[in-house]
């Protein structure tokens, strides 16, 4: 079965890539046929169910590399006041319906509402990304607010632990949970820091890709289940362990090398949820679903545009209300877990859904019915925000109009401005003698530089001398997505074999069209390539030789003919 979803994963990529579907929802009704056609079940495999979660275990270590004290001080309004404020105001509204309009209980109602307050960072992230928003107000905004949101998702977990566990006490647990928790942190940030840069510092010294893969596996796979076995979610260790390398030179190789396992990984977790869905279920609740989803959307963009007008102004608070709407991927896990641990049921006293329904037809209603409702109201939210998305300014229109909420034209392109930040107008590939010079020749100058080497000991000896700098192996494309090399001007290659320039080339060019590339080389055989400038070395070195070889033969002719 493993490798039959593995399959369905790749194929199931490349066809949605050129039908121009989005990824996650074909991702996800690719399960779901696959479940209804041939009868595979992911229930049937506990390994399927463990290779799907280390998908979500990838994401939350990507969000971790990204995530640092020094980034939380830079977006502190972004990411603790407008995430507090989200998680906070859509925990309350929810828990308000379920409890007091709905009669759930109140382990239901605080799961249900936490869960529902949650949004999707993989097609949130992937959509401000794309159309190049991540730095304007709207984009900093949502990227915040979703930090804070997967960060709440550890408490979350741990919530339904302490909800769950009947035998202790709530004080009980939580002394208990706090002592793990400060173990866990101490083992993975103190001693966890030094044993995961010694171990990167020592396959980077190596030079062998697949001990330098091997070793981020091991750090994020070991960090996740050592956070396991002092009872907490595999995700607290994998997140803890990103924050570990995020302040260190191999933060951007880590994240390159990373992201083909993690988004495969988090193809087959969607494939995994699509094969959750029962389709005569659906099909019997399909209207029912589908206006409560629609009324959670409704609900959630107003929480949000309310509190957000007044740091973003109307259009981009509507426009990051509506970004994040849907319910995220992680409410599948909070859903899933509460299940598992029976949380989650209906028996209501009163409210609505006795009123419409029937007291009798609602105790009949098993928890897996209920996990697989709650599970298709997240499917369906996150299928309707690439729409939303691709429609977001008409969709901000209307709903303005409909709120009769007038906005400010002379605002709107300064809301749009992308936030001043600090750029590297040159890029400089490969430290040594040459990449070396370079450096310290432009650096009399008012160039901004980022160095990138593959060779750990010239990168420690830039660092020293105060470079701007970091390890990468720009043999890889990835790396140059990661250090955003769309954002520089011109790409230096310093490096000493034409073969390894050849590659670089088509990999800046493949992401940035218009940098000004600029190459070493020995011989003749890249003139062919559209570089911005060549230095044949070869060539200079022999005019150099020639000239002085044609002055020292002047000189000698004059001092004969006196």
């Amino acid at each position: 079965m493993i490798i039959c979803v593995l399959a369905m994963a790749v194929v199931s990529g490349i066809v949605l890539n050129y039908l121009k579907i989005p990824t996650i929802i074909g991702y996800i009704l690719t399960g779901t046929l696959t479940t209804y056609l041939f009868g595979f079940h992911v229930e049937d495999s506990a390994d399927l169910s463990e290779i799907a979660e280390i998908g979500i275990v990838f994401l939350m270590f990507s969000i971790g590399l990204e995530f640092s004290f020094q980034k939380i001080t830079q977006m502190r309004q972004e990411v603790l006041l407008f995430g507090g404020l989200q998680i906070g105001l859509s925990i309350a509204a929810f828990f308000a319906v379920c409890y007091f309009l709905l009669r759930f209980n109140f382990n239901t109602s605080i799961i249900v509402a936490s869960a529902v307050s949650l949004s999707s960072t993989a097609i949130v992230l992937k959509q401000i990304n794309e159309i190049n928003q991540s730095k304007t107000p709207y984009g900093t905004a949502c990227v915040g607010i979703l930090v804070f949101q997967d960060i709440a998702v550890i408490p979350i977990l741990l919530l339904i632990k302490l909800l769950s566990n009947t035998n202790l006490s709530p004080i009980e647990m939580l002394l208990n949970t706090g002592i793990s928790a400060i173990v866990v942190v101490l083992l993975l940030i103190i001693p966890g820091r030094f044993v995961a840069r010694i171990a990167l510092r020592s396959s980077a010294k190596m030079k062998t890709d697949e001990i330098f893969v091997g070793s981020v596996f091991l750090i994020i796979l070991g960090s996740a289940y050592l956070s396991k076995y002092f009872g907490f979610s595999l995700s607290l260790g994998a997140f803890l362990a990103g924050m570990i390398i995020s302040n260190s030179p191999f933060k951007y190789q880590v994240a390159s090398v990373l992201v083909y396992f993690r988004d495969i990984l988090l193809g087959v977790f969607f494939i995994t949820i699509g094969m959750q869905v029962d389709v005569l279920f659906t099909a019997k609740y399909f209207i029912i679903v589908l206006l409560l989803c629609v009324l959670m959307i409704l609900t959630k963009t107003l929480i949000i545009f309310a509190f957000l007008a007044f740091f973003r102004g109307v259009k981009n608070a509507m426009r990051v209300a509506l970004s994040l709407s849907q319910i995220g991927e992680f409410s599948f896990a909070v859903f899933l877990l509460a299940s598992q641990h029976k949380i989650l049921d209906l028996k209501l006293d009163g409210g609505i859904l006795s009123w419409i329904f029937g007291q009798e037809f609602l105790a009949s209603i098993t928890s897996q019915e209920i996990y697989q409702f709650l599970t298709l109201m997240v499917i369906f939210s996150m299928i309707a925000t690439p729409f939303i998305l691709e429609h977001l300014e008409t969709c901000i229109e209307f709903i303005l109009r409909i709120l009769r909420i007038p906005t400010r034209k002379n605002l709107t392109n300064t809301q749009d401005k992308v936030i001043d930040e600090v750029k590297n107008d040159v890029i400089v590939c490969g430290y040594g003698a040459l990449g070396k010079k370079v450096v310290q020749f432009l650096d009399s100058y008012d160039v901004t530089m980022l160095v990138v080497d593959s060779n750990y000991d010239r990168v420690k000896s830039g660092l020293q001398d105060g470079v701007n700098m970091l390890y990468g192996n720009v043999s890889d494309k990835m790396i140059f997505r990661e250090i955003a090399l769309e954002d520089s001007s011109v790409v230096v290659l310093c490096m000493e074999s034409g073969h390894s320039i050849m590659e670089a080339y088509h990999h800046i060019k493949d992401i940035a069209h218009n940098a000004k590339i600029i190459a070493l080389v020995e011989d003749d055989t890249l003139n062919d390539i559209c570089l911005y400038g060549i230095v044949n070395g070869t060539q200079e070195i022999a005019t150099q030789l020639g000239n002085l070889t044609l002055e020292a033969l002047k000189e000698q002719k004059e001092v004969a003919e006196d």
